[in-house]
C-alpha cells in the first residue's frame, strides 16, 4: 500500500490532468468522468497540502479563523456559564472532537467559511458520531433523513451515509454554503439549519413587512433555535479565551487523527479491527455508518482508519489466509422463527437478534436478515450482490449475488494523508507517475448510460451527480415538475458526451477584481474543447462567491470535477477569490 502525502497526491493529480489536457490536444479519445465521490476526496487532498499551517496546534487554526458576529449577548453569557459550569462534559467533547476535527476544519478551510462551523458538531452531536435524535435526526452533523438524501447522503438496510464521518461533513458543509447563499448571513443560515429554510424564510418576510432589515436578533425564532447560535458562540469564546472560563486547553496536534483506505473487499467489522490492530469500538467511532457488522465496500467508499495503524492494516491484509466476510443475508419466503433460523446457522438466537439490531422472536416475510455464513444454505439464502441494495419493498425486489470475498482485491488507496515530510517533497516524476496510473485505476467512472430505472432512496439530486447531468436538465429531459420521483421510475438521461478538455485562458492580470465592477482584463474563461467539431456553445458568467470551491462550482454547472483546472487568475493559488468573474462555456 503507497501512502498518498499531500504534496505527491498533488504532485501525481496535476499529472492526471495535464495528461488530459495532452489527450484532448492530441485527438485521442478521453478519460471517461470519474467517480465523483472520490475525485472530491483527491481534491480535498490536493487542496490540504497548503493548509497544513499555524504551527502544530489545531485550535491556533480554530481561532484564527472566527469570523462569526455576536447576537443575543445575554443568550450567549448564559451559555458559556453554563459550559463552564460543567468543565468534564466540556473536555470530554473536545477530546472526542480530536478524531473528527483536522479533516473537518481543513473542509471549512478550504471553503472559506467561518471556522466556527468546524465546531458545530459539538451542538449538534457533542461529537458524538453514532447520535440520534427523538425526531430521526443522525450523525455529527445531525441530518434529518430527507435532508440527507437531498444532499447525496445514502441510507439503506446497511448503511447511514447521515453518519459517514466524511460524506456528512461534505454534505453539511455543502448545505451551509446553500443556506448562506440564499440568505446572505452565516448566522441566519446556521438558524436555516436548525428550523428549517422555508421556516426561516417566513419568518423573515414577516419581519421584513413590519420595515425593518432582518437579523438573527429581530426575526421571531423558535426558544431553540434562538438558542442555537448563542451556543455556537459561547464554544468560540471558550476556546479563544478558555482561562477566563478556569479551562486548560491540551495540544491538538495538526495532523491527521485518521487516513481513508480502500479495500475492494467487504469484510466483518471485528476482522477489519483486528487487521488494524484497535478495538471494534475505536473502528466504529471512525465507520459509524455500518448497521450491521460488515463493512460494506462499493467503488468512492473508503474506510476509515487511525493513521497509525494503516500500515499494519495493510500488512496483515496481505498475510490474511482466512475469509474476510462470514456473514450473508437471509430472505425468509413466509414468517420464519428467529431461534430456528439461528440454529440453522450456528447461532444463538440473541446473537442473530443482536447483529441485525432486531428484537422479536419472529421474522417477516421477506425481511433481509443477516445471518452466519453456511455452505448448506437454502435457496433463498445467498450471498448479496449489493452490499448497499436498497431495503427491499418486496422480496423479488431483493437483488442477490456472489459471494463478496471472490471478488478480486483492488489496491489499497490512501485518500488522506499525513503532513508532508521530507521525502515527500522529493516525490520522484516517476514515482508520482506511477500514482497517477493507480489513481485512474481507481476512479472508474460509473456514468454514460441513456437511462436508469429509479432506486428507493434515490434523489434527482443523487441521480443528477451519478449521471453528471444538473438537476433541471435531468427534471426538463424527463418532464419532472417537482422535487420527488417514484421508485421504478425509467429516467431518461443526457447523451454521454466526448469528455472535455477543460483549459484555464489567460486573464491578462494575475490579479483579478474582487468586485463586480469593470476591469481592464478579461474575466477568466473555462475553455471546453474537444477534438471533434461542436456546434457554438452556450455560456454563462459566473462571480465567485465567498465559500465556493472548485468542486461546488462544477457541480452546480454540470461540469466534470476532475477535468477542472485551477480558475483563479494566480495559477498558483490554490483558492477561488471571492468577487472572481469566470465564464463557463460549453454547458
Amino acid at each position: 500500500m503507497k501512502r498518498f502525502t499531500p504534496l505527491a497526491l498533488s504532485v501525481s493529480l496535476a499529472l492526471l490532468f495535464a495528461s488530459s489536457a495532452m489527450a484532448g490536444e492530441n485527438a485521442q479519445p478521453s478519460a471517461a468522468p470519474v467517480d465523483e465521490a472520490l475525485a472530491a476526496g483527491l481534491d480535498m487532498m490536493l487542496q490540504n497540502s497548503s493548509l497544513l499551517r499555524n504551527g502544530d496546534d489545531v485550535w491556533k487554526r480554530v481561532r484564527e479563523g472566527f469570523q462569526l458576529d455576536m447576537v443575543n449577548a445575554d443568550v450567549v453569557k448564559r451559555q458559556e456559564n453554563l459550559y463552564a459550569s460543567r468543565p468534564e462534559y466540556f473536555k470530554r467533547t473536545l477530546d472526542r472532537s480530536r478524531k473528527y476535527l483536522f479533516h473537518i476544519m481543513n473542509e471549512v478551510e478550504r471553503r472559506g467559511m467561518p471556522t466556527e462551523i468546524a465546531l458545530l458538531p459539538m451542538v449538534e452531536s457533542a461529537f458524538v458520531p453514532t447520535a440520534s435524535s427523538r425526531v430521526g435526526a443522525a450523525g455529527l452533523w445531525q441530518f434529518m433523513p430527507a435532508t440527507g438524501r437531498q444532499y447525496g447522503l445514502e441510507q439503506t438496510w446497511w448503511y447511514d451515509g447521515r453518519r459517514d464521518v466524511m460524506d456528512a461533513t461534505r454534505a453539511a458543509l455543502d448545505y451551509l454554503q446553500t443556506l448562506y447563499a440564499q440568505f446572505g448571513d452565516w448566522n441566519l443560515a446556521l438558524a436555516a439549519y436548525n428550523w428549517g429554510e422555508g421556516n426561516l424564510a417566513r419568518a423573515i418576510a414577516k419581519t421584513a413587512a413590519t420595515g425593518q432589515t432582518p437579523t438573527y436578533e429581530n426575526v421571531r425564532l423558535p426558544r431553540e433555535t434562538r438558542d442555537y447560535v448563542p451556543k455556537l458562540l459561547a464554544v468560540r469564546n471558550i476556546l479563544e479565551h478558555p482561562e477566563r472560563f478556569g479551562m486548560r486547553l491540551d495540544k491538538f496536534p495538526n495532523k491527521p487523527y485518521f487516513v481513508a483506505v480502500s479495500t475492494g473487499k467487504h469484510m466483518n467489522v471485528d476482522i477489519a479491527a483486528k487487521l488494524a490492530g484497535i478495538s471494534v469500538a475505536e473502528f466504529k467511532e471512525l465507520n459509524p455508518a455500518f448497521n450491521l457488522p460488515v463493512f460494506a465496500y462499493k467503488t468512492g467508499r473508503q474506510m476509515l482508519l487511525p493513521a497509525s495503524k494503516a500500515d499494519r492494516f495493510e500488512a496483515n491484509l496481505g498475510k490474511w489466509d482466512k475469509p474476510l466476510l462470514t456473514w450473508e443475508v437471509y430472505l425468509p419466503k413466509s414468517d420464519t422463527n428467529a431461534a430456528a433460523l439461528a440454529n440453522e446457522h450456528g447461532m444463538s438466537a440473541s446473537q442473530l437478534l443482536a447483529a441485525n439490531r432486531i428484537s422479536g422472536g419472529t421474522l417477516k416475510a421477506g425481511q433481509p436478515v443477516l445471518v452466519a455464513m453456511n455452505d448448506a444454505r437454502a435457496d433463498n439464502a445467498q450471498p448479496l450482490e449489493s452490499m448497499d441494495a436498497p431495503l427491499p419493498e418486496t422480496p423479488a425486489a431483493q437483488t442477490m449475488l456472489a459471494k463478496a470475498d471472490a471478488a478480486p482485491a483492488a489496491p489499497l488507496l490512501i485518500a488522506q494523508a499525513a503532513n508532508a515530510d521530507s521525502a515527500a517533497r522529493a516525490a520522484q516524476p516517476a514515482m508520482a507517475a506511477a500514482q497517477q496510473s493507480q489513481a485512474v485505476a481507481v476512479l472508474a467512472s460509473l456514468s454514460g448510460q441513456d437511462s436508469y430505472t429509479v432506486a428507493s432512496g434515490d434523489t434527482l439530486f443523487s441521480i443528477a451527480r451519478r449521471s453528471n447531468m444538473s438537476v433541471d436538465d435531468l427534471k426538463s429531459l424527463n418532464n419532472l415538475s417537482g422535487d420527488l420521483v417514484q421508485t421504478g421510475r425509467q429516467l431518461r438521461l443526457k447523451a454521454a458526451q466526448p469528455q472535455a478538455d477543460i483549459q484555464l485562458a489567460d486573464a491578462g492580470d494575475a490579479s483579478l477584481p474582487l468586485g463586480g465592477g469593470d476591469s481592464a482584463a478579461d474575466p477568466a474563461l473555462i475553455k471546453v474543447s474537444d477534438s471533434r467539431s461542436q456546434p457554438a456553445a452556450r455560456s454563462t458568467e459566473y462571480v465567485v462567491q465567498r465559500g465556493d470551491t472548485l468542486y461546488s462550482i462544477a457541480r452546480r454547472f454540470g461540469v466534470n470535477h476532475s477535468d477542472i483546472q485551477r480558475l483563479s487568475g494566480n495559477h498558483q493559488s490554490s483558492r477561488l477569490q471571492p468577487g472572481q468573474r469566470v465564464k463557463i462555456v460549453g454547458l
